[in-house]
């Protein structure tokens, strides 16, 4: 099986470490377009929607922020018009300066032409759905922005363990819980939310925040029910091919909202292709079911991306 959509492929190149070595966040590169599109290739992925690092999307000092971000959208936009037909682009602000970040936003959409918003699950102790943010969130909601929400460290950590290994997928939860907590998915429904890694712990644990719909605060800030805000969502399978994933993301959304994602080049070439082994052949979709995991569903949400691949056959 071939042509898959990839909406999680990161961007560790060189241009985007110099630009963060330039503003004194130390940083390796070593991704190019050429090799990327060579291991997509091998792989029968057939585009990527690229985004940095996620530690560029959490910087928390806005001297370095602003610069970075500006610098990042600059290169991922131009990988994406040299190639159309082959990738898309997320765009990454600085939400720090949430007034740079409306401006950056702005920029990214009409002077560059990208597809969506990576958001990180928060900055430094806030997650996503603080106060402090709101106003991007309000911004977004206004082009009905379609938004990848990825993990990052948490301020807290775990001693000699890396934050991918557990911080992450916990972070993806705290998050969701912090946009039902403040009334951020209730507001802003015309934002598209596609849930890195298929939502961390929060499809294993929605029972539980179900109980308290109709309580304070959800009773405010989540009338709907916490059930009806996650079927509103898109699931990436990207570290989620395993046993223990599916069952419990199949109870939070239907096969119509899980896309496609492989967290390359975190995830190595051989670890992409052991992902997608398992998705075919051993997750239980039914092909119907996995030719709209892979792209059918994902091609509604990038229509700039969709027809530059149509038009290049």
């Amino acid at each position: 099986m071939d042509g898959f959509i990839d909406v999680h492929h990161h961007v560790p190149s060189a241009e985007i470490a110099e630009a963060a070595t330039q503003v004194g966040i130390p940083m390796a590169g070593a991704w190019t377009p050429e090799t990327a599109m060579a291991a997509m290739d091998a792989s029968g992925i057939a585009a990527a929607v690229l985004t940095p690092t996620i530690f560029v999307a959490d910087v928390s000092d806005p001297g370095a922020a602003v610069p970075l971000h500006r610098a990042t959208n600059d290169y991922l936009s131009g990988v994406a018009r040299r190639w159309p037909h082959r990738f898309g682009a997320f765009a990454t602000l600085p939400l720090v300066d949430p007034d740079a970040a409306r401006a950056e936003l702005d920029r990214a959409l009409d002077d560059l032409g990208m597809d969506g918003v990576l958001l990180p699950s928060g900055v430094g102790p806030d997650l996503i759905g603080a106060e402090r943010f709101d106003s991007v969130l309000a911004a977004m909601n206004d082009r009905a922005v379609v938004i990848h929400l990825h993990p990052t460290k948490s301020h807290i950590g775990i001693p000699n363990l890396s934050p991918a290994v557990v911080d992450f997928p916990v972070e993806t939860t705290r998050a969701i819980g912090s946009l039902l907590a403040s009334g951020a998915l209730e507001r802003y429904e015309n934002l598209t939310w596609v849930i890195a890694h298929g939502g961390g712990c929060f499809p294993y644990i929605a029972g539980r925040v179900a109980r308290s719909d109709g309580a304070e605060p959800f009773t405010t800030t989540a009338p709907q029910g916490t059930l009806a805000y996650l079927r509103r969502m898109y699931f990436d399978v990207a570290v989620t091919c395993h046993p223990n994933a599916f069952p419990s993301l199949r109870t939070v959304t239907d096969t119509d909202h899980i896309v496609f994602g492989t967290d390359y080049p975190a995830f190595s070439q051989q670890d992409v292709d052991e992902a997608m082994a398992f998705l075919v052949n051993e997750s239980g979709f039914t092909d119907d079911e996995l030719v709209a995991i892979a792209s059918k569903n994902i091609k509604p949400l990038f229509p700039r991306l969709t027809a530059d691949m149509a038009a290049a056959g």
